[in-house]
């Protein structure tokens, strides 16, 4: 659900040649485009289809708002205005839209960052943090973002349970590293935008990461690092037969 591309995401590496193939060989059956500020044109969008049949591509936009990053799907060009994120959920609101608040924790338990910014240190409680006023204004919350440390995320993920509210998942690569890594799953096979939105407001799809065997597993706390021991708890019995 968040990916950017080369070309119309000036931060990125990622050619949308190398994410048609990498995505499909990690075992996405699709993909999100979420380009800062801006949403691919209709006839890129056309040719880039049929060019990659195999794949469901999407074409949303991470907007930079007042309240923080937003991944939208639904809107079809960037609007003026939609930096208040008031405005761009009445937009999203419009057109049937889905508005995802994306890495709403990212640096807030860095100290140094509170002290580059002339602020304290984050001090919330989950039950504090969601309260904050971006969470009324979204419909979803990214609680697994693959830039993030493995706490924000957490974090994320205790707040959306606390309100009762979806968490989705995403690997914001930038590069062709880190596809997938991050993702969200579906209850059902999703082919257009119509169907992605379907499936977003019924809220059947779930935030899930990539185990080291290549499965998807459902993203909660401790499953990650639950992941990583068994991961190294497996590397470890490899060598130990090797001696």
């Amino acid at each position: 659900m968040h990916l950017h591309t080369m070309g119309h995401s000036s931060d990125s590496m990622l050619k949308p040649e190398e994410l048609a193939v990498i995505a499909p060989a990690g075992g996405l059956t699709g993909y999100n485009i979420a380009d800062h500020d801006q949403v691919w044109e209709r006839h890129h969008q056309d040719a880039y289809r049929e060019q990659f049949p195999d794949v469901f591509p999407n074409f949303g936009m991470e907007v930079s708002t007042d309240h923080g990053h937003m991944i939208v799907v639904g809107l079809e060009s960037y609007i003026p205005g939609i930096r208040r994120a008031v405005q761009l959920r009445a937009e999203v609101e419009k057109r049937g839209g889905f508005m995802i608040v994306a890495h709403p924790f990212r640096h807030v338990f860095d100290p140094v960052t509170a002290m580059r910014k002339g602020g304290r240190p984050f001090d919330l409680t989950a039950e504090q943090a969601a309260e904050l006023p971006v969470f009324k204004l979204v419909h979803a919350i990214e609680v697994a973002n693959g830039c993030n440390t493995p706490r924000e995320n957490e974090f994320a993920y205790e707040v959306a349970r606390i309100l009762g509210i979806g968490g989705t998942g995403g690997s914001d690569a930038h590069s062709n590293t880190g596809i997938g890594y991050y993702a969200t799953g579906f209850e059902r096979a999703v082919r257009t935008e119509r169907e992605l939105l379907e499936e977003l407001h019924a809220g059947r799809f779930e935030a899930v990461h990539r185990t080291a065997q290549g499965r998807l597993v459902r993203f909660e706390l401790g499953s990650v690092a639950a992941t990583q021991e068994a991961n190294a708890q497996a590397a470890a019995e490899v060598d130990a037969r090797r001696d």
